[in-house]
């Protein structure tokens, strides 16, 4: 388990990420300490952030929470697949704040600069009873930095450089740079970060068309009238360059297919409000509303023959995904009532997803040359979804031992379709749009679980959750070609549910402890991307599936100045209805540190061990089975102030080389095609090779 403030004892000063100790996690709508809960949470605090160089997002760092596994599409792009499911398939949510972060499941995660961010939290689990819809399987929440201020002294703003890093595998160069201050009641941070990187290096030669470039501007703004509310002025204005070289949507890559978004706009405003010491009403309240608006120019290349060989014409499109827009908010309080911590609450959203519109050129692929031009069109219908959910959650500390936690959520979900067919839509398509153009769900989901504490270092965890989810608007409509295959609409889709059984052990003591955690979903009308023949598929609802998978999380200080970490998952999906096994869900994961440095001490070591076991348990109709892989990476890093002296506090340095040995990994779930042979540096995509890495970053 890394954790840094999150642990007490030697430990601590090793470790960044943490399961356990004295810390509130907001992710669970709950005032309950971490250790109290029986949710499976880890929290990236931002010693962890700090010493990670990550430019290339923040999935790399969730990789290193068990059950989580990056699904690498590009240099910046990709997915995560938590307990067994990409995010592309919306089974997790995300939030930045404590706000839903909807609208694009498949670039979500590349929107971030890893310096903007305080924290994230993860809830490894269900969370249905808490978050509504689409937390079947997780949360992860994002906690962005703000000013840490005295609202009491002058105001006064300073200009500050954040961070500055460099990777030679893609010649990428990042930084950020911030205005912050504060002070006669107003707390203000400013941002700016910019992002640029090459095609990335593979030992196997480079991995074209995965180079990217992010600009971006966001900011936070808070006012307290009094010591008790403070009001707050977000946003982020954030524009991303990026190109896919395999994985989702994109296998088997160059020359076959290339893809890249250019660019992904996201313009988000906020205002919030938390108000504290409220009575017999709350203790805490806090309230939000927010509009987000996503537009994104999608070019596709396509070379791709039925045969599998490279096609005589090159299909080139422009799709032009301008939606959707989302707004939002939420109203959300915690009291304590004795024994016990109460959290009750509404969220909405609502997501407005105008249809895509694409226009065509065929080209000639030896020479370039235009041959036939299709005029821009639509798609497919444009969706509406509206969600109301209202939740009520309560820790109950029956005795010393024992805790005691149950959550209870109704949603209200509205989709409608647009009445306006699209040019070309069949009679049968429309007829059955007519059927289904409005659905609505009420759902009512619950958990309940609870902590038994053995003794003072030993604790026993179980908990019954239930999920729901409903599909989006867009899941329902969304008709797209990749290559020669052909996705259709699905407007008959129903939702999804599950029931999941978890239970854990806990140990912790000074020199370092463990949790461990086994889990049963149990899934019904799970939705899949079928294979309906060669060239087509579909979105369906398949009778049922089954996900199990242990987790295994650990930290312990072996001898003075030596800490050892490690991080396990074993998981199995299956899809019950055929006795088939799940697609892209890797069988056994593990991740070792071995990290020398005084607790305190102006600078560290670390080795860290990355691997997986082979993976033959694979979808047939989609996949092959993955080799194995180890991979090396080694850190050091220097807190500058302790090193050489006052005038550089809080500056650290962290240089490193990763995958030392230059080993030839395939991403073990990344999409690819089957037409293709394996072993292309697209098909599936491979990891990048050995890479010097650099960062230098100031706290304050």
């Amino acid at each position: 388990m890394l954790s840094g403030s999150l642990l007490t004892g030697a430990a601590a000063q090793a470790n960044d990420l943490a399961e356990l100790g004295e810390v509130r996690v907001g992710a669970t709508r709950s005032n309950t300490l971490l250790e109290d809960s029986p949710r499976a949470l880890s929290v990236i605090n931002d010693n962890l952030i700090a010493e990670r160089p990550g430019a290339t997002g923040i999935q790399s760092m969730l990789a290193e929470i068990p059950g989580i596994y990056y699904a690498r599409s590009g240099g910046l792009g990709g997915q995560i697949v938590m307990r067994g499911f990409n995010s592309n398939t919306m089974r997790s949510t995300m939030a930045v704040d404590g706000d839903r972060y909807r609208g694009r499941s498949t670039l979500e995660f590349n929107m971030f600069d890893p310096n903007a961010i305080e924290r994230i939290e993860v809830i490894r689990g269900p969370a249905s009873a808490l978050w509504g819809s689409d937390s079947m399987n997780g949360v992860v929440n994002v906690v962005t930095r703000r000013a840490k201020v005295d609202r009491n002294a002058p105001f006064a703003l300073d200009a500050k450089l954040r961070a500055i890093e460099y990777n030679s595998v893609n010649d990428l160069w990042a930084t950020r740079a911030e205005v912050v201050g504060g002070g006669n009641g107003f707390d203000v941070l400013v941002g700016a970060n910019l992002r640029k990187a090459d095609d990335y290096e593979t030992p196997k030669g480079t991995a074209e068309n995965s180079a990217f470039k992010t600009k971006g501007v966001d900011f936070r703004l808070g006012w307290s009238p009094t010591v008790d509310t403070r009001w707050e002025l977000a946003g982020r204005f954030q524009d991303v360059v990026t190109e896919r070289a395999g994985g989702l949507g994109a296998a088997p890559g160059a020359p076959y297919q290339l893809v890249s978004e250019d660019p992904i706009q996201e313009r988000h405003l906020k205002l919030g409000v938390e108000s504290r010491n409220l009575g017999g009403f709350a203790d805490l309240l806090e309230g939000s509303f927010y509009v987000r608006k996503w537009k994104t120019d999608i070019f596709q290349k396509n070379a791709t023959a039925a045969n599998g060989t490279l096609a005589a014409v090159t299909v080139n499109q422009h799709i032009r995904v301008y939606a959707p827009t989302v707004t939002g908010g939420r109203l959300n309080a915690t009291k304590d009532l004795g024994a016990h911590t109460l959290a009750y609450g509404l969220d909405f959203f609502r997501e407005d997803f105008e249809g895509r519109t694409v226009d065509v050129v065929r080209t000639n692929t030896a020479t370039g040359a235009t041959l036939a031009t299709v005029p821009t069109r639509k798609m497919e219908r444009g969706s509406k979804q509206t969600n109301l959910g209202f939740f009520l959650g309560d820790d109950w500390q029956v005795n010393p031992a024992l805790t005691l936690s149950g959550a209870l959520r109704w949603d209200y979900i509205r989709t409608e379709i647009e009445s306006t067919p699209v040019a070309g839509e069949s009679p049968a398509l429309a007829a059955i749009y007519a059927r289904v153009r409005e659905t609505t769900e009420k759902p009512l989901t619950g958990s309940f679980g609870g902590v038994f504490k053995l003794t003072p270092a030993w604790s026993a965890t179980a908990q019954l959750s239930r999920g729901f989810r409903a599909p989006s608007g867009l899941e329902r409509t969304i008709t797209s070609t990749a290559g020669t295959v052909t996705t259709l609409p699905s407007p008959e889709l129903e939702p999804e549910r599950n029931t999941t059984v978890e239970a854990g052990l806990r140990y912790r003591v000074n020199d370092g402890g463990f949790g461990i955690t086994a889990y049963r979903s149990k899934y019904k009308d799970l939705i899949l991307l079928a294979v309906v023949d060669a060239t087509t598929r579909q979105r369906r609802n398949i009778g049922s599936a089954e996900i199990t998978g242990l987790e295994f999380d650990g930290d312990w200080q072996i001898a003075r100045n030596w800490t050892l970490r490690a991080a396990a998952t074993a998981t199995r999906g299956t899809d019950t209805s055929s006795d088939t096994p799940l697609e892209g869900v890797p069988e056994f994961v593990l991740r070792l540190a071995a990290r020398y440095g005084a607790e305190g001490g102006p600078w560290y070591a670390e080795g860290v061990l990355r691997a997986a076991t082979r993976r033959d348990r694979v979808n047939p109709k989609t996949e092959r089975p993955r080799a194995g892989y180890s991979l090396v990476d080694i850190y050091a890093g220097a807190d500058l102030g302790k090193t050489f002296g006052a005038g550089w506090k809080g500056w650290k340095l962290t240089a490193g080389i990763e995958n030392l040995f230059d080993r030839a990994v395939a991403n073990q779930v990344a999409a690819e095609d089957l037409r293709y042979p394996a072993g292309l540096i697209g098909n599936p995509l491979m990891e990048p090779g050995r890479a010097f890495v650099i960062k230098l970053v100031q706290n304050y």
